[in-house]
Formats: structure tokens, C-alpha cells, sequence
């Protein structure tokens, strides 16, 4: 489950914690709560091979039951949001994981779901779950630190923003980027969000050929 080595070592600092907490009035360190940085996953290969990057806008609200022990070390709270994390994907648990399974079985109907994680990278805006996941929030702290280089270190993949605030988040940092809505309610229940997220696969399957 564990991404390459210097993606790791790049999300390992946002649980020593991460110095945002106590500057960005939104995030959560409360691990037994279920509130650390989590909700990323993928990349398990060499990074050229990450074909495609999911940005989403945050983590949910964690799951009854989903607890973290904050005596843990960085790397044991790293890995243990990560599992919770593929779990979650593996099993289909909310509609959102249904949805992000759905699309990358569309690029990769031959694959595994472990198979096609080294090909994908899933990732968030902001690290850290807010109270309110519809609201306009700002993550521009969270995302310049840590998804502007985490997309610096995937130049071979297309990135395709879910959502207003991922999309938001992205375009701050001028990265060019594929827009579609949402994979989670509300946004994954209107009428035009499967037509997007066909189009962004077009998109990809484009680039492909011109690969």
C-alpha cells in the first residue's frame, strides 16, 4: 500500500504533526477521533509509472469506529490511514469509493484494484476533514505544500480535479489539470457528472494515443 519513497517521505511530515495545525483555523489533529491526514493512496510503483492523479477536495468525515493512536509514529500513522483508506476502496464502503473504483475500472478493465493503484495516484486538496464538506472552504495551505509537490513529482501523469474545491485548489497552482465534478455527494448525484466524468476519460484515453 505504501507509495514510492519520496512520496512517503513527503506525507510522513503531516503527521510529526504538520506544522499547518494551529495556522489553518480548519485542520484537525485528533487522532483518536479519526481526524489525521489520511485519504491519499496509491502510486505503489516507480512514479513515471503513475499514469493518472484523482484530486478530490478533502477526506470525508471518518467512519464510526475509525480511531488513531496519537502515541503512534509518524510512519505507523501513515500506514494505518492508509489501509483504512485501501479498505475502504477494496470494500466499496461509501458511494464516493464506488464511484472512484468505477472510473479507474474504466481505464484499467484488465487490472486488479492493487494492479491499477501503481498506475494511479488518489490524493486530496487539503489533507485534513472539515466540519462542513459542502462549504466553500480555503485549503490554498494545505495544497501548496503538499499536492503542489506531489504533483511535481508525477510530471508523467494527467490530473483530473473532482469537484469545485479540487478544481479550485488545482488551478491556484497553475497546473494544468482536466475538471470534472464531483465523485461524492451531492455533486456525484447531479445529471451532468457522469457525462463529465466520461469526458475526462476521453480526455485521458486521448492523451494516450498522443503518448
Amino acid at each position: 500500500m505504501r507509495p514510492d519513497d519520496k512520496l512517503s517521505a513527503l506525507l510522513r511530515k503531516a503527521y510529526l504533526p504538520c506544522s499547518n495545525f494551529g495556522t489553518c483555523r480548519q485542520a484537525q489533529w485528533d487522532p483518536e477521533s479519526g481526524h489525521i491526514p489520511r485519504g491519499f493512496l496509491g502510486a505503489t510503483g516507480a512514479l513515471e509509472d503513475v499514469e493518472l492523479v484523482m484530486v478530490f477536495a478533502e477526506p470525508g468525515h471518518p467512519h464510526r469506529g475509525e480511531v488513531y493512536d496519537s502515541e503512534d509514529s509518524p510512519d505507523t500513522l501513515l500506514e494505518n490511514g492508509m489501509r483504512h483508506a485501501y479498505e475502504s476502496f477494496a470494500n466499496g464502503t461509501d458511494l464516493f469509493h464506488r464511484n472512484v473504483r468505477w472510473f479507474m475500472g474504466q481505464l484499467y478493465p484488465d487490472l486488479t484494484f492493487d494492479e491499477q493503484l501503481r498506475h494511479v495516484w488518489l490524493t486530496d486538496g487539503r489533507l485534513c476533514s472539515i466540519d462542513n464538506e459542502i462549504g466553500r472552504v480555503s485549503g490554498r495551505i494545505c495544497a501548496e505544500r503538499y499536492l503542489r509537490a506531489e504533483l511535481e513529482m508525477l510530471p508523467n501523469a494527467t490530473v483530473v480535479a473532482f469537484g469545485g474545491k479540487a478544481h479550485d485548489y488545482v488551478r491556484r497552482l497553475k497546473v494544468e489539470h482536466v475538471k470534472a465534478y464531483a465523485l461524492a455527494p451531492p455533486g456525484a448525484n447531479h445529471k451532468p457528472a457522469r457525462p463529465s466524468w466520461e469526458k475526462a476519460l476521453e480526455n485521458i484515453e486521448s492523451r494516450r494515443v498522443r503518448g
